[in-house]
């Protein structure tokens, strides 16, 4: 699989989506604007970000409250933890020498989202490419 491509699957239906990388290069080389791109990955991180908080574990909430989707212009980020929560990642990967299960919060919300995230992704390049007049 090529670096520029990426495969999504569930049970017995895969999907594979290639160019993604290029096709955006090729937009912002036609116009298209590094904000525009940078909100289209906001918003699909945003969509994970609305289903990981409920998932996270919650003692305080400090974790859940600490979701967040990056700004790329090539890729959408989502991000969890900081320096007020550094656990997150223990407790998203697990700690088996501290008896922490892994709770998979991030890795759970994007594969329930796919469908979502790709329907928004499909509709903001279409916008995309309206609006730099290649359609």
């Amino acid at each position: 699989m090529a670096a520029d491509s990426i495969e999504l699957g569930t049970g017995g239906v895969r999907l594979r989506v290639e160019g993604l990388g290029k096709t955006l290069r090729q937009l912002q080389k036609a116009g298209a604007s590094a904000e525009d791109m940078k909100e289209l990955m906001h918003q699909l991180g945003s969509i994970v970000v609305l289903a990981a908080t409920p998932r996270a574990r919650r003692e305080s909430g400090a974790m859940a409250s600490s979701i967040r989707a990056g700004r790329g212009k090539t890729k959408a980020v989502v991000r969890a933890g900081g320096r007020r929560v550094p656990y997150a990642g223990v407790q998203h990967y697990g700690w088996p020498a501290h008896n922490i299960d892994p709770n998979p919060f991030l890795t759970d919300a994007m594969q329930a989202t796919r469908p979502a995230i790709l329907h928004q992704l499909d509709a903001g390049l279409a916008k995309l490419l309206a609006d730099a007049d290649l359609t």
